[in-house]
C-alpha cells in the first residue's frame, strides 16, 4: 500500500515485444528518484533484496559526488555452488557457458547480469533504457555494456548479493532443448551488442 501522495500506474503494451521491451516501457515512465526492477514472480525476497540494493546504492552515491547516474545489480553469484547441487548437468553447463560469454563479450565487473532485481537512479534509468536495443532475455547484458561505456565516473555500477529462489510457473520453458535454444539466442544478442557498438552501428545517446 502506498502512503500519502504515492501512486501506482499500470502500463499496457499492445503486443508482446519481449521482457526487455516491457521493462524499458516501465522504467522510462517511472517518476521516482530511484527505480526498482523486480521480476513479477517474486523470486528475489524483497524484504532482503530491497534493503541490500538501497544500502549499496547509498554507498555508490556517497562515494561518487560527480554524478546522479548509478545502478546496483542484485546478484545470485554467491549462490552458485548451492545451485549446482540442484541443477541438472545440462543446466549447469549452460550456466557456465553463459557466464563465460558474458565475461568475454560484455563485462567482467558484473558476475550475474541476469538476476531480475536491479535498482537505478532515475537519471540512470532514463539514459540506459532510452538507449536499449535488445528487447528479449539478454537485455540486461546491454544495460551493463551501456553503463560501462559511460564510464565509472559517469555511471558507476555495483553488484550486491540477494536472496533468490526459483519459482514454479516461470514463463521460460525449462526443457533441455528450449534452454539450449534460449541460450543460443542470448549468445547471438550478446555478439550483436558488442559488434554493433564496436562498429558504431549503435551509439550511446546521452
Amino acid at each position: 500500500a502506498g502512503g500519502a501522495g504515492d501512486s501506482f500506474r499500470l502500463i499496457t503494451l499492445h503486443q508482446n515485444s519481449g521482457k526487455g521491451a516491457a521493462v524499458r516501457a516501465g522504467m522510462i515512465r517511472a517518476k521516482g528518484a530511484l527505480c526498482l526492477m523486480a521480476d513479477a514472480d517474486g523470486a528475489t525476497d524483497i524484504t532482503d533484496g530491497l534493503p541490500a540494493v538501497l544500502k549499496e546504492m547509498a554507498n555508490v552515491v556517497t562515494t561518487t559526488t560527480t554524478t546522479t547516474t548509478a545502478a546496483v545489480f542484485g546478484s545470485r553469484a554467491h549462490m552458485e555452488n548451492k545451485s549446482k547441487a540442484v541443477r541438472s548437468t545440462v543446466r549447469t553447463f549452460l550456466m557456465k557457458a553463459f557466464h563465460f560469454f558474458v565475461k568475454t563479450l560484455c563485462s567482467s565487473s558484473i558476475r550475474d547480469t541476469q538476476c531480475g532485481f536491479k535498482l537505478f537512479t532515475r537519471d540512470a534509468a532514463i539514459v540506459l533504457f532510452s538507449n536499449l536495443h535488445l528487447t528479449r532475455w539478454a537485455f540486461d547484458t546491454e544495460l551493463v555494456v551501456l553503463a560501462e561505456m559511460m564510464g565509472k565516473d559517469a555511471c558507476p555500477i555495483a553488484e550486491v548479493g540477494v536472496k533468490w529462489e526459483e519459482v514454479d510457473g516461470s514463463k521460460l520453458d525449462t526443457s533441455k532443448l528450449s534452454l539450449a535454444l534460449v541460450s543460443l539466442g542470448m549468445l547471438r544478442d550478446m555478439i550483436c551488442v558488442r559488434s554493433c557498438y564496436t562498429l558504431g552501428l549503435w551509439r550511446l545517446r546521452r
